[in-house]
This record gives C-alpha cells, sequence and structure tokens, in this order.
C-alpha cells in the first residue's frame, strides 16, 4: 500500500512538472509522432503559447514584447529535454521543474500581480486536470 502511495507522488510530481512547463508546447511536439518540430514549428508553438497567455492574462502589447523571448528561450530546452531518452521520468520531472521555474522567475517582475495569480491558478487547474485523467487510467 505504501508503495502505491510513493508510486503516485512520484507520478504527480512528474506530471505537474509536464503541466508547469507549458502543455501546448510539448503535445504539439507529441503530435508529431516524437520526431520534433522544425525552426517554423517550434516558432508557430511559441507564438500560440504567447497568444493563449496573452488572451487568459490580458497582456498588453509591451508585456508581449517582453515576454515573446522568454518563451523562445525556454522552447528549445522543453523540446530537448523531450526528446532525452536516457533521462529517468523522475530526473526529467525535476529537470522540467527546473526549467519552468527558471521561466516563472522571468515573467513574473513582467507581469501584475493579478496577472501571476492567474497564471499560478491556470497552471494549477491543469495539473488537477491531468491527475484526474491519471485517475481514471
Amino acid at each position: 500500500m505504501k508503495k502505491d502511495a510513493t508510486k503516485r507522488a512520484v507520478m504527480v510530481f512528474a506530471f505537474s512538472a509536464v503541466l508547469t512547463l507549458g502543455m501546448p508546447i510539448l503535445a504539439a511536439q507529441d503530435n508529431m509522432g516524437g520526431q520534433g518540430m522544425g525552426p517554423q514549428g517550434d516558432r508557430a508553438e511559441v507564438l500560440q503559447k504567447l497568444e493563449k497567455m496573452s488572451a487568459a492574462l490580458q497582456l498588453t502589447p509591451q508585456q508581449k514584447e517582453q515576454i515573446r523571448p522568454i518563451l523562445f528561450e525556454e522552447a528549445p530546452k522543453l523540446k530537448a529535454l523531450k526528446s532525452d531518452t536516457s533521462m529517468p521520468p523522475l530526473q526529467k520531472a525535476m529537470k522540467m521543474r527546473q526549467i519552468s521555474e527558471a521561466t516563472d522567475a522571468k515573467l513574473k517582475p513582467i507581469l501584475t500581480p493579478a496577472q501571476y495569480q492567474t497564471l499560478q491558478q491556470m497552471r494549477a487547474q491543469e495539473r488537477q486536470q491531468m491527475m484526474q485523467k491519471m485517475e481514471q487510467r
């Protein structure tokens, strides 16, 4: 019983890290059969993620311009991590969490406190939805 609880906790942590990082980029890579995307695909995914954030957080044009390079910097890190099959899942989740925290640290000064709080709520909701999907399996 304790073994199941530990296994579940590790899975929860791993999926939380994935969701925190920006699932749209990872999902798009999965939809390509694990082959990854070319530079144009990467750009399109980052811009799509930026537009989604912009709508949800009601970003100003200036905020969008400040956030764009942060997302472009994050994308290749996520892509490289996603394609690294040699890394154990828990280690991969921890690395994803580090990338996410670094991105958050760069986003926080750009966003208003209310926007940042909304972003954190969105991520928490995504994690909860992923947990529900996992439990249904």
